[in-house]
Protein backbone atom coordinates (compact mmCIF):
# COMPACT_ATOMS: atom_id res chain seq x y z
CA UNK A 1 0.00 0.00 0.00
CA UNK A 2 2.83 2.38 0.90
CA UNK A 3 4.50 1.66 -2.44
CA UNK A 4 1.23 2.36 -4.29
CA UNK A 5 0.69 5.65 -2.44
CA UNK A 6 4.27 6.67 -3.11
CA UNK A 7 3.86 5.92 -6.81
CA UNK A 8 0.62 7.91 -7.00
CA UNK A 9 2.26 10.82 -5.19
CA UNK A 10 5.24 10.83 -7.56
CA UNK A 11 2.97 10.71 -10.61
CA UNK A 12 0.83 13.52 -9.19
CA UNK A 13 3.85 15.73 -8.53
CA UNK A 14 5.24 15.05 -12.00
CA UNK A 15 1.93 15.94 -13.64
CA UNK A 16 1.72 19.13 -11.60
CA UNK A 17 5.20 20.18 -12.64
CA UNK A 18 4.48 19.52 -16.30
CA UNK A 19 1.19 21.40 -16.10
CA UNK A 20 2.89 24.40 -14.53
CA UNK A 21 5.22 24.65 -17.52
CA UNK A 22 2.49 24.33 -20.13
CA UNK A 23 1.67 27.53 -21.99
CA UNK A 24 -1.51 28.70 -23.72
CA UNK A 25 -1.92 30.99 -26.70
CA UNK A 26 -5.10 32.86 -25.78
CA UNK A 27 -7.61 33.14 -28.60
CA UNK A 28 -11.03 34.65 -27.95
CA UNK A 29 -14.27 33.76 -29.71
CA UNK A 30 -15.25 35.92 -32.70
CA UNK A 31 -18.90 36.23 -33.63
CA UNK A 32 -20.15 34.61 -36.82
CA UNK A 33 -23.28 35.17 -38.86
CA UNK A 34 -26.09 33.22 -37.27
CA UNK A 35 -24.53 33.26 -33.80
CA UNK A 36 -27.17 33.36 -31.07
CA UNK A 37 -26.42 34.13 -27.45
CA UNK A 38 -28.06 35.07 -24.17
CA UNK A 39 -26.61 38.15 -22.49
CA UNK A 40 -27.02 39.40 -18.94
CA UNK A 41 -25.53 42.73 -17.85
CA UNK A 42 -25.72 44.59 -14.56
CA UNK A 43 -23.98 47.81 -13.57
CA UNK A 44 -24.18 49.33 -10.10
CA UNK A 45 -22.57 52.60 -9.14
CA UNK A 46 -22.32 55.03 -6.27
CA UNK A 47 -20.50 58.30 -6.93
CA UNK A 48 -20.24 61.15 -4.47
CA UNK A 49 -19.51 64.69 -5.66
CA UNK A 50 -18.39 67.54 -3.43
CA UNK A 51 -18.22 71.12 -4.74
CA UNK A 52 -16.52 73.87 -2.73
CA UNK A 53 -16.83 77.44 -3.97
CA UNK A 54 -17.65 80.93 -2.77
CA UNK A 55 -17.70 79.69 0.80
CA UNK A 56 -20.42 77.16 -0.01
CA UNK A 57 -20.03 73.38 0.14
CA UNK A 58 -22.43 71.26 -1.89
CA UNK A 59 -22.49 67.45 -1.62
CA UNK A 60 -24.41 64.97 -3.75
CA UNK A 61 -24.35 61.19 -3.93
CA UNK A 62 -25.81 59.45 -6.98
CA UNK A 63 -26.56 55.73 -7.01
CA UNK A 64 -27.51 53.81 -10.13
CA UNK A 65 -28.43 50.25 -11.04
CA UNK A 66 -28.76 49.25 -14.70
CA UNK A 67 -29.97 45.79 -15.76
CA UNK A 68 -30.24 44.21 -19.20
CA UNK A 69 -31.14 40.70 -20.29
CA UNK A 70 -31.52 39.91 -23.97
CA UNK A 71 -31.10 37.27 -26.65
CA UNK A 72 -28.86 38.45 -29.46
CA UNK A 73 -28.54 37.10 -33.00
CA UNK A 74 -25.82 38.20 -35.40
CA UNK A 75 -27.39 38.72 -38.83
CA UNK A 76 -24.54 40.19 -40.91
CA UNK A 77 -20.78 40.79 -40.64
CA UNK A 78 -18.63 42.98 -42.89
CA UNK A 79 -16.24 40.70 -44.78
CA UNK A 80 -13.39 43.25 -44.73
CA UNK A 81 -13.56 44.76 -41.22
CA UNK A 82 -15.04 41.65 -39.54
CA UNK A 83 -17.36 44.04 -37.68
CA UNK A 84 -21.00 43.16 -37.02
CA UNK A 85 -23.23 45.28 -39.26
CA UNK A 86 -26.67 43.86 -38.44
CA UNK A 87 -28.06 42.12 -35.38
CA UNK A 88 -31.24 41.69 -33.41
CA UNK A 89 -31.77 41.83 -29.65
CA UNK A 90 -34.86 40.47 -27.93
CA UNK A 91 -34.96 42.25 -24.57
CA UNK A 92 -36.63 40.62 -21.57
CA UNK A 93 -35.14 43.14 -19.11
CA UNK A 94 -33.97 46.70 -19.82
CA UNK A 95 -34.25 49.02 -16.84
CA UNK A 96 -32.37 51.62 -14.82
CA UNK A 97 -32.79 52.68 -11.20
CA UNK A 98 -31.53 56.12 -10.17
CA UNK A 99 -32.20 57.90 -6.90
CA UNK A 100 -34.63 55.11 -5.97
CA UNK A 101 -36.74 55.43 -9.12
CA UNK A 102 -36.85 52.62 -11.68
CA UNK A 103 -37.65 53.24 -15.34
CA UNK A 104 -37.93 50.69 -18.13
CA UNK A 105 -36.53 51.27 -21.60
CA UNK A 106 -39.10 51.65 -24.38
CA UNK A 107 -37.78 48.46 -25.97
CA UNK A 108 -38.12 46.29 -22.82
CA UNK A 109 -39.98 43.13 -23.82
CA UNK A 110 -39.44 43.84 -27.52
CA UNK A 111 -36.99 42.94 -30.30
CA UNK A 112 -34.64 45.67 -31.52
CA UNK A 113 -33.10 45.52 -34.99
CA UNK A 114 -29.69 47.21 -35.14
CA UNK A 115 -28.31 47.82 -38.62
CA UNK A 116 -25.39 49.79 -40.02
CA UNK A 117 -26.58 51.78 -43.04
CA UNK A 118 -24.07 53.91 -44.97
CA UNK A 119 -21.69 53.90 -42.01
CA UNK A 120 -24.33 54.85 -39.42
CA UNK A 121 -26.13 52.50 -37.03
CA UNK A 122 -29.94 52.62 -37.11
CA UNK A 123 -32.36 51.17 -34.56
CA UNK A 124 -35.94 50.02 -34.95
CA UNK A 125 -38.69 48.04 -33.23
CA UNK A 126 -41.46 46.51 -35.34
CA UNK A 127 -40.33 48.64 -38.28
CA UNK A 128 -40.55 51.88 -36.30
CA UNK A 129 -37.31 53.81 -35.66
CA UNK A 130 -35.82 54.35 -32.22
CA UNK A 131 -34.25 57.74 -31.61
CA UNK A 132 -31.77 59.11 -29.11
CA UNK A 133 -34.71 60.80 -27.36
CA UNK A 134 -36.51 57.57 -26.51
CA UNK A 135 -33.54 55.15 -26.33
CA UNK A 136 -30.54 57.28 -25.25
CA UNK A 137 -28.44 54.58 -23.55
CA UNK A 138 -28.73 52.04 -26.36
CA UNK A 139 -28.02 54.53 -29.12
CA UNK A 140 -25.16 56.20 -27.25
CA UNK A 141 -23.44 52.80 -26.90
CA UNK A 142 -23.25 52.65 -30.73
CA UNK A 143 -23.14 56.33 -31.69
CA UNK A 144 -19.38 56.78 -31.34
CA UNK A 145 -18.33 53.25 -32.31
CA UNK A 146 -15.23 53.14 -34.47
CA UNK A 147 -13.65 50.33 -36.43
CA UNK A 148 -10.58 50.43 -34.15
CA UNK A 149 -12.57 50.54 -30.90
CA UNK A 150 -10.81 48.42 -28.25
CA UNK A 151 -12.09 44.95 -27.45
CA UNK A 152 -11.12 42.16 -25.06
CA UNK A 153 -8.67 40.98 -27.73
CA UNK A 154 -6.60 44.11 -27.11
CA UNK A 155 -6.03 42.95 -23.54
CA UNK A 156 -4.73 39.44 -24.19
CA UNK A 157 -1.05 38.68 -24.91
CA UNK A 158 0.21 37.91 -28.41
CA UNK A 159 2.48 35.16 -27.07
CA UNK A 160 1.60 31.99 -25.18
CA UNK A 161 1.58 32.31 -21.37
CA UNK A 162 1.58 29.86 -18.48
CA UNK A 163 -0.81 29.76 -15.55
CA UNK A 164 0.32 32.39 -13.06
CA UNK A 165 2.18 34.41 -15.70
CA UNK A 166 1.53 38.14 -16.07
CA UNK A 167 1.85 40.50 -19.02
CA UNK A 168 1.65 44.21 -19.65
CA UNK A 169 -0.73 45.58 -22.28
CA UNK A 170 1.14 47.77 -24.84
CA UNK A 171 0.86 51.55 -24.36
CA UNK A 172 -1.07 52.16 -27.59
CA UNK A 173 -3.76 49.66 -26.54
CA UNK A 174 -3.81 51.11 -23.03
CA UNK A 175 -4.52 54.51 -24.56
CA UNK A 176 -7.40 53.09 -26.64
CA UNK A 177 -8.94 51.41 -23.62
CA UNK A 178 -8.65 54.51 -21.44
CA UNK A 179 -10.32 56.69 -24.10
CA UNK A 180 -13.24 54.26 -24.06
CA UNK A 181 -13.42 54.35 -20.26
CA UNK A 182 -13.15 58.15 -20.21
CA UNK A 183 -16.19 58.46 -22.50
CA UNK A 184 -15.09 61.95 -23.59
CA UNK A 185 -15.45 63.28 -20.03
CA UNK A 186 -12.24 62.06 -18.39
CA UNK A 187 -8.71 62.42 -19.81
CA UNK A 188 -5.97 60.00 -18.72
CA UNK A 189 -2.18 60.18 -18.86
CA UNK A 190 -1.47 57.25 -21.20
CA UNK A 191 2.26 57.24 -20.37
CA UNK A 192 1.70 56.82 -16.64
CA UNK A 193 -1.38 54.62 -16.79
CA UNK A 194 -1.02 50.83 -16.93
CA UNK A 195 -2.97 47.67 -17.67
CA UNK A 196 -1.56 44.34 -16.53
CA UNK A 197 -3.09 40.93 -17.17
CA UNK A 198 -2.59 37.51 -15.60
CA UNK A 199 -3.74 33.99 -16.47
CA UNK A 200 -4.85 32.61 -13.11
CA UNK A 201 -6.55 29.34 -14.05
CA UNK A 202 -7.23 26.95 -16.95
CA UNK A 203 -9.72 24.13 -17.27
CA UNK A 204 -11.40 21.93 -19.89
CA UNK A 205 -15.13 21.80 -20.61
CA UNK A 206 -16.72 19.82 -23.43
CA UNK A 207 -13.27 19.40 -25.02
CA UNK A 208 -12.79 23.18 -25.22
CA UNK A 209 -10.05 25.05 -23.35
CA UNK A 210 -11.26 27.62 -20.85
CA UNK A 211 -9.36 30.02 -18.65
CA UNK A 212 -9.71 32.74 -16.05
CA UNK A 213 -7.83 36.00 -16.54
CA UNK A 214 -7.44 38.96 -14.22
CA UNK A 215 -6.67 42.51 -15.31
CA UNK A 216 -5.50 45.41 -13.15
CA UNK A 217 -6.06 48.86 -14.66
CA UNK A 218 -4.59 52.01 -13.15
CA UNK A 219 -5.67 55.13 -15.02
CA UNK A 220 -3.99 58.40 -14.01
CA UNK A 221 -6.52 61.20 -14.53
CA UNK A 222 -5.25 64.56 -15.82
CA UNK A 223 -8.46 66.39 -16.77
CA UNK A 224 -12.22 66.24 -16.41
CA UNK A 225 -14.80 67.83 -18.65
CA UNK A 226 -15.16 67.97 -22.42
CA UNK A 227 -14.52 70.35 -25.30
CA UNK A 228 -13.40 73.79 -24.16
CA UNK A 229 -14.69 73.20 -20.64
CA UNK A 230 -11.92 71.04 -19.17
CA UNK A 231 -10.26 71.35 -15.78
CA UNK A 232 -6.89 69.96 -14.69
CA UNK A 233 -6.94 67.48 -11.80
CA UNK A 234 -4.58 66.94 -8.88
CA UNK A 235 -1.64 64.56 -9.32
CA UNK A 236 -3.22 61.84 -7.16
CA UNK A 237 -6.44 61.66 -9.20
CA UNK A 238 -6.98 58.20 -10.66
CA UNK A 239 -9.31 55.36 -11.56
CA UNK A 240 -8.38 51.85 -10.42
CA UNK A 241 -10.17 48.85 -11.88
CA UNK A 242 -9.96 45.09 -11.44
CA UNK A 243 -11.50 42.86 -14.11
CA UNK A 244 -11.94 39.08 -13.94
CA UNK A 245 -12.92 37.22 -17.11
CA UNK A 246 -13.80 33.52 -17.25
CA UNK A 247 -13.97 32.57 -20.93
CA UNK A 248 -13.06 30.08 -23.64
CA UNK A 249 -9.41 30.72 -24.56
CA UNK A 250 -9.12 28.58 -27.69
CA UNK A 251 -11.74 30.58 -29.63
CA UNK A 252 -14.11 27.67 -30.17
CA UNK A 253 -17.01 28.53 -27.85
CA UNK A 254 -18.88 31.75 -27.10
CA UNK A 255 -18.89 32.09 -23.33
CA UNK A 256 -18.04 34.87 -20.91
CA UNK A 257 -18.55 35.41 -17.21
CA UNK A 258 -16.95 38.73 -16.30
CA UNK A 259 -16.88 41.09 -13.34
CA UNK A 260 -15.31 44.53 -13.05
CA UNK A 261 -14.85 46.68 -9.97
CA UNK A 262 -13.77 50.28 -10.41
CA UNK A 263 -12.86 52.90 -7.82
CA UNK A 264 -12.73 56.58 -8.71
CA UNK A 265 -10.87 59.30 -6.82
CA UNK A 266 -10.72 62.58 -8.76
CA UNK A 267 -10.08 66.08 -7.45
CA UNK A 268 -9.93 69.31 -9.50
CA UNK A 269 -8.93 72.61 -7.92
CA UNK A 270 -9.80 76.08 -9.20
CA UNK A 271 -7.26 78.69 -8.00
CA UNK A 272 -8.92 81.25 -5.71
CA UNK A 273 -12.33 79.81 -6.56
CA UNK A 274 -12.74 76.34 -5.05
CA UNK A 275 -12.63 72.67 -5.91
CA UNK A 276 -14.70 69.71 -7.06
CA UNK A 277 -14.10 66.09 -6.07
CA UNK A 278 -15.63 62.82 -7.24
CA UNK A 279 -15.20 59.62 -5.27
CA UNK A 280 -17.03 56.35 -5.58
CA UNK A 281 -17.21 52.85 -6.99
CA UNK A 282 -18.83 51.04 -9.91
CA UNK A 283 -19.39 47.29 -10.25
CA UNK A 284 -20.17 45.63 -13.57
CA UNK A 285 -21.09 42.01 -14.35
CA UNK A 286 -21.61 40.39 -17.74
CA UNK A 287 -22.60 36.85 -18.68
CA UNK A 288 -22.75 35.59 -22.26
CA UNK A 289 -23.80 32.06 -23.21
CA UNK A 290 -24.15 30.64 -26.70
CA UNK A 291 -27.58 29.33 -27.68
CA UNK A 292 -28.25 26.49 -30.07
CA UNK A 293 -29.40 27.57 -33.52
Amino acid sequence: MQTLLASVLVVGLSAGAAGAEETYLIKLYRSKEGTKSRVEKNEKGKIGTVINGDGVKKEETVTSDTKEVYTEEVLAIDADTKQITMLSRKYTVAEKTEKGETTKAVYAGKTVLIEKVEGVFTFSVDGKPLTEDNAPDLIKSYKDKKADEPTNEDLVPTKAVAVGQSWKVPADKVNKMLKLLGDGKITFDADKSTIEGKLVKVYKKAEAQFGVMEFAITGIVTEIGSGDETVATTSDSKMVMKITIDTCIDGSVEFEDATADAKVNIVAEFPQVGSVSMRGAVTFTSKINALKK
